[in-house]
């Protein structure tokens, strides 16, 4: 008899156990690293860094945002985006690297768009 109650114990508590480890939410993998979370969640800002790398519809700045540390920025360069040094307005085609400049941008669809892109003083 004690067996019989032992097995019944052991099955009631088999069955209360299962439903409740099915329904644990799955925690699902992702690829995201702490950098791309951080930058998907970016409105608009100003960086202030070093051009590391110039592409015809990019750009890649050594910067930071204030009071944040140093990082790589990759930029997107669009139509819209202005290029100036002392208030004149340059050609994209001017930006070298080492310049140092100031990005003002927008998180526009996933992407980080420069919307303004300031040559500083060296």
């Amino acid at each position: 008899m004690r067996g019989v109650a032992a097995v019944t114990l052991a099955l009631t508590l088999a069955c209360a156990v299962v439903p409740a480890a099915a329904q644990q939410q799955k925690v699902k993998p992702t690829t995201d690293t702490a950098h791309e979370a951080d930058r998907s969640s970016v409105g608009t800002g100003s960086v202030t860094g070093t051009i590391k790398q110039t592409m015809d519809n990019g750009l890649v700045v050594v910067g930071r945002e204030t009071g944040k540390a140093d990082r790589e920025w990759a930029f997107t360069l669009d139509a819209s985006t202005r290029v100036d040094r002392a208030g004149q307005v340059q050609a994209v085609s001017d930006l070298r690297q080492g310049d140092p400049v100031t990005v003002s941008y927008t998180n526009r669809d996933g992407k980080v768009v420069a919307q303004n892109v300031t040559l500083n003083n060296p």
